[in-house]
């Protein structure tokens, strides 16, 4: 199974982590690599959020609802391509993934053949913490490693300047990566007062000359996120079986 690549860019917090200062967190006279380091080590520090992401290019988009938990979380990943829409369900339980979505999800999201997804459709796929997509699946799901997936920034990386997004005083920090068939440019926020957590990503990619722009956003720090697995499901093991 390969999943469809989404580029996750975060954008916007909403409100600190309870118990935040207001004060100066002295991330304006660090580099553009520790202000990175600093955000993602603040976010691991918090026990949940949610995050939205949209990639738009021409004729397509995908968007992202995510609650990210300690030990559970979920996704909802909406995917349309012209006029046609695709779900795709996503959630992490126990150290099981299990995964679910309508044939032009599953087709676009796993790479599987129309008529496999369409034979799927609606079916809760479960995934143990064994199988080797387990943790591409999951990695944005568990707050330990989505705060290296979301928030962490490679490539060439600059400091910005300190500006106001979304209500919030921020710094922020550029980062470019180009090579022979595209690029990707993200400008990332990071608040300047209290906890070290991310404000925003905005950016675009270019790949084969179609260009693409990524938004995102972070809300609702530390509220609850339990998730209770599907009341029924099919093993993966068994899903070679299913399609026959």
């Amino acid at each position: 199974m390969r999943t469809l690549h989404c580029l996750v860019a975060l954008t916007a917090v909403t409100a600190l982590a309870a118990g935040c200062s207001s004060s100066s967190n002295g991330l304006k006279s660090k580099s553009g690599k520790q202000i990175v380091a600093a955000a993602v080590a603040a976010t691991k520090k918090q026990s949940s959020f949610r995050f939205s992401e949209k990639s738009v290019e021409s004729g397509s988009a995908v968007s992202i609802v995510g609650d990210v938990g300690t030990t559970s979380g979920e996704q909802e990943i909406t995917i349309r391509d012209g006029a046609q829409t695709g779900h795709v369900s996503l959630m992490v339980v126990k150290k099981t993934a299990y995964l679910e979505g309508d044939t032009l999800g599953l087709e676009s999201y796993t790479g599987m053949s129309k008529t496999d997804s369409a034979k799927l459709a609606g079916t809760w796929i479960a995934i143990p913490s064994s199988n080797s997509d387990f943790s591409q699946l999951t990695e944005s799901l568990i707050v330990k490693t989505a705060a290296s997936a979301l928030v962490y920034l490679s490539g060439t990386l600059v400091r910005g300047k300190t500006s106001t997004q979304l209500g919030k005083k921020v710094v922020g920090v550029t980062s470019t990566q180009k090579s022979k068939t595209g690029s990707l440019n993200l400008t990332l926020y990071v608040s300047s007062t209290g906890a070290a957590l991310p404000v925003s990503v905005t950016g675009t990619r270019t790949a084969s000359k179609v260009k693409s722009t990524i938004v995102a956003t972070f809300t609702k720090w530390g509220e609850k996120v339990q998730r209770s697995a599907p009341k029924k499901s099919v093993p993966f093991a068994d899903i070679e079986a299913l399609l026959g």
